[in-house]
């Protein structure tokens, strides 16, 4: 549930999304795929952050557009969800809406990026640089986990399964997972 549950609470902190632009990086992993699927159905306009290779596949997830790269990105965004980090996070300042929101949940770059006060005055005045951390405990999780199954069972949101192995050949898996060589979820069988 980490990836379901993740998607939703961020997207949480931009608040009513309908009819707002929303931007996601990092999006064709898995917390992306979800964030991109919710945020539609809550009636904001994605794009999408990916390798173009990803692009037929996160539009018909519902994404408006999609770019390689963040500077890319017509702005400005209302919701900025962030799991890159270092020059990407960087990039998202700038595009950020006035009074909008940048949940920060990752840094697969792992670069640092240097944020300052002037970065967000005078063009991006009243926006906030909000972190997030993964959890799948808490408060309101068993909620969070029954709407996402409820919209799994009505058809509303896709879980792909991508690569299916038996559990001893997780050697294959995990490399495949290193390359990113596929867009989805992994998942070991056991037999006997």
């Amino acid at each position: 549930p980490v990836a379901g549950t993740t998607a939703l609470r961020t997207l949480r902190h931009g608040g009513d999304l309908a009819g707002q632009q929303v931007l996601i990086t990092g999006a064709s992993g898995a917390v992306g795929r979800f964030q991109i699927q919710l945020a539609r159905h809550q009636g904001g306009f994605v794009t999408a952050v990916a390798a173009a290779r990803h692009a037929e596949d996160l539009r018909g997830l519902g994404a408006r557009q999609v770019v390689e790269a963040i500077d890319l990105a017509e702005g400005p965004f209302s919701l900025i969800t962030e799991s890159v980090g270092g020059q990407s996070l960087a990039c998202a300042i700038e595009r950020v809406a006035p009074g909008g929101t940048i949940v920060m949940f990752g840094s697969s770059s792992g670069e640092l990026t240097p944020v300052g006060f002037r970065q967000f005055v005078p063009d991006h005045e009243g926006a906030r640089l909000q972190t997030f951390a993964y959890y799948t405990s808490g408060p309101g999780i068993g909620e969070d986990i029954a709407s996402l199954l409820a919209l799994v069972a009505a058809g509303r949101l896709e879980t792909r399964v991508a690569l299916t192995v038996p559990w001893t050949d997780i050697a294959q898996a995990l490399n495949a997972l290193r390359q990113r060589s596929f867009s989805g979820k992994a998942v070991l069988t056991i037999t006997g």
